[in-house]
Parts: C-alpha cells; structure tokens; sequence
C-alpha cells in the first residue's frame, strides 16, 4: 500500500471511528450499534457485497472507549432502525468468527486506562 493510499485509509478509519464515539456518547444506554460500513472502513479488502446485500458494521462497546467492529452482509432495505441491543447481538453471534467473540471478551474484563472498573 502506497503512503498516500495508507494516509486515505488512516483517515477513512478515523472519520468512522469518531462517528461512533460520538454516537455512544449520545447513547450511553446502549452497548452496540449498527450502520452502513464506510468505504475501505477495514484494512481488508471486503469486495463486493453478495448480490441483493449490502456491508453494514456492527460496533459494539466493551467499555468506555474500546469498540470492536465486526462487519456483516444484511439484504439491500434490511430495516435497520428499529434494532434494540439484544437484536444487534444476535446479528453478532450469527456473523462474528470465535475471535471476535474472544476478543469481545477480553475487552470486557480488561482493565484500560480512564476507563472505571473494566466491567459491565
């Protein structure tokens, strides 16, 4: 990956990253979220979504400022807006590989700097 094409990405991510603090922030009741991904969002390439589907991410918040986003495949017009916690989980145990379950837990239980207890 060129310099140029490293900085894009950096910034991609970031413009991403802030969007969903900011999102938690307005929702501090909430623990996941689920929005449409942003283009090149992910250091891989995640191609074409299958025909009829479109990439969604789902981010979930272990705790306070560490988020884990894993992405995910949902028909084009999936209705996205009515979606409680418990719902967007379940997407996640559908779509997420046993890694990304691990490391969800690790978040959870690891002590981070300015973060309180680590727990929920």
């Amino acid at each position: 990956m060129s310099d140029e094409a490293g900085a894009t990405l950096g910034r991609v991510i970031h413009i991403a990253t802030q969007g969903d603090a900011g999102w938690f922030e307005k929702n501090p009741d909430r623990r996941i979220r689920i929005r449409k991904a942003v283009p090149m969002e992910f250091s891989e390439d995640m191609g074409q979504a299958p025909v009829s589907m479109a990439w969604f991410v789902l981010v979930l918040e272990a705790q306070p400022g560490a988020r884990l986003r894993q992405p995910i495949a949902l028909p084009i017009g999936f209705d996205i807006g009515d979606m409680d916690d418990s719902a967007l989980f379940a997407l996640f145990r559908q779509a997420a590989p046993d890694s990304a379950r691990d490391l969800l837990k690790t978040l959870r239980v690891t002590k981070l700097p300015g973060t309180g207890s680590g727990q929920h």
